[in-house]
């Protein structure tokens, strides 16, 4: 079968680099459905964004949409035909309604019996003939964090659209959009060559924009990118401190990608590495310099979206701006020095933390009280005085002029004025760390200081929020919890902390003292801890630990993180060996014969037959080593010794009988199992592991 290549183009006003991304990632995946749906087949599919436009290509289309045979049932054989095997009126009813013979109705067996049906079959219409309403319905499913409304139409997108190209082959589709109807004439560059091109051939449309200065292909732009500022870089002796989001941003923000090397006055290199990089990438979406030694270098690169006739002009254009900048950060600077950070920490009086939650202040004294419970609870002590310091001056930058024109500061900051104004290293580096991680992947703190600092900031949040019912729900988070409990959970998974998360959530509560009523602290940190697990798992989870295991050891709690990952990470393993599944097998057996809340306590005088009485004494046997292996939580050895059980298992469900109609005696069996699966539950809860031809419960 004959094919062709489909070119779809929305033109828009300039679309905001966040935007592109997502939305060209739903516009590939609706493309795909929609064509799935209609039957038309393809080879390949690639979408393309730049500011003014956005872009779906479809190479390999079929020209004829795909046959269809569709079965319509109707009445029960035994209603359709007589005992003659003639037709009744119900089946010449049902022949009529299909608009067909009745002598082509035709018989199958069903899950409910015999029926009658018909066969249809439809041909494929010309793909040029389906396309025009398929796009359509693309674009209006096309959904922005933001959209507008700019016409009559109603409709709305995240820029005005002012052009629709689509084509199919060589012919124009025609569409209709926003009032508009699409043709097969695009726009070059806004700046450069802002004059319509006539696309008269799929093969041409990408060739034809880069020459009138627009790059469609936003990888060949961000390679072009990263070669250009690399060039410079090596220009000037010097490496390019990598951000991978400007690049994407600046990516977004060009069509045609020209990088541009300044300079800065050397003066402005006294102020602090983080501010003046921040500067040129808040302000200009400039790229940093360093040198070998990772001091900064009094130049920046920035990405402009024309090729001037003077590359001087942009030169000076950008450095006269960044210049003003640069100012106003050194006056921001030098300000914020003239006082002490205690200084800056008294206006946190004025400041309300979360409504009913009172000050950033008394966020601050609790920070500080939930820090020194902390070091007792974690067995060091010795390190509250730093701790203590630390918390007193936690938030005292977020009052800063500096963190205030630059809120990602916050820490940043409050480590650069801590440091001069003499307080020891381990303080200053808290007050940077408590913040970390920032986003998932990024640095864990890596002192005990700030780890204490860090976990005591994020659960002050977490119960406050849990206590006064703003609690995350669906994609809702504002206040970004999630990412706060998964970053307490990487911290002492990986700082190896054995300590009880209902221990660290009662400690924050009784810091808010009469804000969150008692009452309530028992309901609150339940809430907490189910959020705790539902992270937990969804960590271990995208780590590549099986659902399964995770469920399973996640079911038994959650108080103890570290060890719930280290049984999680040892039954993971243990499933590898050849013998895992036969035993999980023999376990479920175990579990599934009990009664549910079974209780009761084995009797050893009851004991009729060698195969009971052997499987309680290697019971016992058993639970003292697993008690004991489990204390040091070396969980390995727990699962090999819960393994030797197998055998005896096996043999007391094929020798012993355990529903006997004496009642005794069946409880007492119950009983003896139940001992068993209070053991296998201080490990997991093996009745949720999935072994092959079973499905998750």
């Amino acid at each position: 079968m004959s094919s062709n290549n489909m070119v779809l183009e929305i033109g828009a006003e300039e679309i905001p680099a966040r935007f592109i991304p997502a939305s060209l990632k739903a516009i590939k995946e609706s493309a795909e459905k929609l064509l799935k749906e209609n039957r038309i087949q393809f080879n390949d599919m690639v979408v393309y964004g730049t500011p003014r436009r956005m872009v779906l290509i479809v190479t390999g289309l079929n020209e004829l949409q795909g046959d269809i045979t569709t079965e319509v049932s109707g009445p029960p054989k035994d209603i359709a035909f007589d005992r003659d095997g003639k037709p009744t009126k119900a089946a010449m009813g049902f022949a009529r309604g299909q608009g067909i013979d009745v002598s082509s109705l035709k018989v199958k067996n069903t899950d409910k019996g015999e029926y009658v049906y018909v066969e249809r079959h439809e041909k494929g219409k010309m793909t040029k003939d389906i396309l025009p309403i398929v796009l359509e319905n693309l674009l209006v499913s096309i959904s922005f964090p933001k959209s507008m409304r700019w016409n009559a139409t109603g409709v709305r997108f995240a820029r005005p659209v002012r052009w629709i190209l689509a084509i199919f082959g060589k012919e124009p589709l025609v569409i209709r959009f926003a009032g508009m109807e699409s043709g097969n004439v695009t726009f070059g560059h806004r700046f450069m060559k802002p004059v319509p091109i006539s696309i008269k051939d799929t093969n041409e449309y990408t060739e034809k924009l880069e020459k009138n200065f627009v790059i469609v292909d936003q990888i060949k732009r961000e390679r072009i990118i990263e070669e250009q500022i690399q060039n410079i870089s090596n220009e000037k002796k010097g490496r390019i401190i990598r951000d991978r989001e400007l690049i994407e941003e600046i990516t977004y923000l060009t069509e045609y990608p020209l990088a541009v090397c300044g300079r800065f006055d050397d003066d402005f290199l006294t102020l602090p590495k983080d501010v003046l990089i921040t500067v040129m990438r808040e302000h200009q979406r400039c790229f940093s310099l360093e040198d070998e030694n990772g001091n900064i270098l009094p130049y920046f690169i920035g990405v402009s979206n024309t090729v001037p006739k003077d590359l001087d002009v942009v030169r000076k254009g950008y450095e006269r701006v960044l210049r003003a900048r640069l100012n106003d950060a050194r006056f921001f600077f030098d300000a914020d020095i003239k006082k002490r950070l205690e200084a800056h920490a008294e206006k946190l009086k004025q400041v309300i933390f979360m409504g009913k939650l009172g000050t950033m202040w008394g966020k601050v004294q609790r920070i500080k009280d939930v820090s020194g419970s902390l070091c007792l609870l974690l067995g060091c002590g010795d390190i509250k005085p730093l701790t203590d310091r630390a918390s007193e001056l936690s938030k005292a930058d977020l009052m800063t002029d500096m963190v205030g024109e630059f809120p990602e500061l916050q820490g940043i900051m409050g480590r650069e004025y801590a440091l001069r104004q003499g307080e020891p290293y381990e303080v200053s580096n808290a007050i940077y760390e408590q913040y970390l991680p920032r986003f998932s992947g990024d640095f864990l703190p890596s002192a005990q200081t700030g780890r204490i600092l860090a976990i005591a900031d994020k659960i002050d949040n977490i119960a406050g929020c849990f206590g006064s019912n703003n609690v995350p729900t669906g994609s809702n988070d504002p206040y970004a919890l999630r990412r706060q409990a998964l970053g307490i959970l990487n911290i002492l998974i990986t700082s190896r902390y054995f300590v009880s998360l209902k221990d660290i959530i009662k400690i924050a509560l009784t810091a808010y003292q009469d804000r969150l009523s008692r009452d309530k602290h028992g309901v609150i940190t339940d809430g907490v801890l189910e959020f705790f697990k539902e992270r937990l798992g969804t960590l271990l989870v995208s780590e590549g630990y099986r659902y399964d295991c995770v469920r399973a050891v996640l079911s038994t709690g959650i108080d103890n993180p570290y060890d719930s990952f280290l049984r999680i990470s040892s039954l993971d393993r243990f499933r590898q060996g050849t013998e895992f599944e036969p035993l999980i097998i023999s376990f479920k057996r175990v579990i599934n014969i009990i009664p549910a809340g079974y209780d009761g306590e084995v009797n050893k005088e009851l004991f009729k037959e060698a195969e009971e009485r052997g499987l309680y004494e290697v019971y016992t046997n058993t639970k003292d080593k697993v008690l004991g292996a489990n204390a040091v939580h070396d969980y390995e050895k727990s699962f090999g010794y819960v393994a030797e059980l197998k055998p005896f298992v096996d043999l007391f469900f094929d020798k012993v009988l355990v529903m006997d109609k004496d009642m005794t005696l069946r409880n007492n069996r119950f009983s003896l199992l139940n001992n068993l699966k209070g053991m296998f539950s201080t490990l997991a809860d093996f009745s949720q592991i999935v072994v092959e031809g079973q499905t998750r419960n």
